[in-house]
């Protein structure tokens, strides 16, 4: 932030506030109203930052309102829509937050198998407007998640390896750019717009509405989790490696190691055991059987919790270890097989885990993730195998540094067996080359000439930033 900005934050009056107050449909916070400290809190619960102004917009208009508003007063722009940014993008200290919740509307079109998304929606939103017509699309692995922001990035999610990634299903979207308009991104208008939020995360443009290709599914899903002690690891993981080449489309899963919940399908000698666990996810239940019969068979596994459930259930299923307010600090790699020495270090780390509600967590990708080109959208990692995530997670603020360490020693440890970079939504605050190593130089080159095109100024930088072509 330059010096003239700063100026204009000491500067800002409660003259300009009040005409922003007026010019909006919406309703505007500052940290005189008794709405304030729950209005900037976001899911992070680690974060903690006083925002000047916070603008709660009900329709575009509002939007592009704020949005003026924050340029003219110098206010550095936060956009929120779910909140979900582990580096806090979405608030922002003295400065505007612009708040997208209220535009949460979904409408869908069974009949065309689509659906329209407010900017401002979370995925049980949708999934409840989509799920009763017998339809869903990919929406990451939690329910309060937001849709645009998950989108942006890429969009990762226990229906990807059938249905793609969110962005995959991506028709239309419409932005407020930074010099205020309202554009439309799709295949035939602003191409290079659409290509470019569709893994380029928020720096282009505030989305709006999102616009979606819908997929049928059934009333239920084959879904669930198979728990395995911790000693079981590296057999489980050589195992899994193998079982991984030779998933079914139709089949997602993911391999993560945490302590198991005091759920009541856990017997109760395991509540709060730390283990191995593989998460499946399919929407063919024969095929999601035979698949699983290897990974059933082995160990054997401490206990297993796998049947026909709604997908609105699948989707909660880490919502409560992941609640809004959880305090974590997450690190990722993009990694191609469980390698022996990516055994050795997995094993190795998930043993110095801290007590208590940290996690790891890899993707399993393929599928149809992989066969979209590489060229087709700015989404970079399609040819990766997994995407693991080491999640730090503390209640008391005494063992903050302890989770802190622990996830950023499991990524150090994979970082020299990875593939280099990390998916953007899982990023903390990343060097810009570390975002090249992410998209690659030639991607992320054609990345930066569209955000000096739509944002030359790089008004939208509370973001994993890609910086305006020099």
């Amino acid at each position: 932030m330059g010096e003239g900005q700063v100026m204009a934050q000491i500067q800002l009056s409660e003259r300009e506030v009040e005409h922003l107050r007026n010019d909006l449909s919406g309703s505007v916070i500052t940290p005189d109203d008794a709405a304030y400290d729950e209005a900037r809190k976001v899911w992070n619960g680690d974060i903690d930052r006083n925002p000047r102004v916070i603008a709660f917009c009900a329709d575009t208009k509002d939007v592009q309102t704020a949005l003026a508003f924050g340029r003219r007063s110098g206010l550095q722009i936060a956009v929120r829509s779910g909140g979900h940014s582990l580096a806090g993008h979405s608030v922002v200290d003295d400065g505007l937050v612009i708040d997208l919740r209220r535009l949460n509307q979904v409408t869908v079109d069974p009949q065309a198998r689509r659906a329209v998304v407010g900017g401002g929606a979370i995925w049980s939103e949708v999934d409840g407007a989509t799920v009763p017509h017998g339809l869903a699309v990919t929406g990451g692995h939690v329910t309060h998640t937001g849709v645009a922001a998950l989108v942006l990035g890429g969009g990762v999610g226990h229906l990807m390896r059938g249905f793609g990634l969110s962005s995959d299903n991506l028709i239309s979207a419409e932005l407020v750019t930074a010099d205020g308009q309202l554009r439309e991104a799709s295949a035939t208008k602003n191409d290079d717009l659409f290509w470019a939020i569709r893994g380029g995360g928020g720096n282009f443009g505030i989305a709006t509405k999102l616009e979606f290709q819908l997929h049928p599914l059934g009333e239920t899903v084959f879904g669930g989790l198979i728990f395995y002690a911790p000693e079981q690891g590296p057999d489980l993981m050589r195992l899994y490696n193998k079982f991984a080449k030779t998933t079914p489309d139709q089949v997602t899963t993911i391999l993560a190691y945490l302590a198991a919940p005091p759920a009541p399908f856990v017997p109760e000698q395991y509540h709060f055991k730390p283990g191995y666990a593989v998460v499946v996810v399919s929407p063919d239940h024969v095929v999601g059987e035979a698949a699983v019969k290897p990974l059933r068979e082995f160990g054997p596994p401490l206990f297993e919790m796998l049947a026909p459930m709604p997908y609105p259930v699948v989707q909660s299923l880490f919502d409560e270890a992941l609640a809004p307010g959880t305090k974590v600090y997450w690190k990722s790699h993009y990694f191609a097989e469980y390698s022996e020495d990516v055994i050795a270090a997995i094993q190795a780390n998930t043993a110095k885990m801290p007590a208590g509600p940290s996690q790891m967590i890899n993707l399993q990708l393929g599928g149809a993730v992989a066969r979209v080109p590489e060229d087709a959208t700015a989404f970079a990692g399609r040819s990766a195998g997994f995407l693991g995530m080491f999640s730090g997670i503390w209640e008391e603020a005494g063992d903050r540094d302890a989770a802190v360490a622990w996830s950023r020693g499991f990524s150090d440890a994979l970082a020299p067996l990875s593939l280099g970079g990390t998916y953007p939504n899982l990023a903390g605050q990343e060097s810009e080359e570390r975002l090249i190593k992410s998209y690659g130089r030639e991607k992320y080159a054609k990345l930066a000439r569209i955000k000096t095109k739509y944002d030359p100024d790089n008004v939208f930088r509370l973001n994993q930033n890609i910086v305006p072509a020099r």
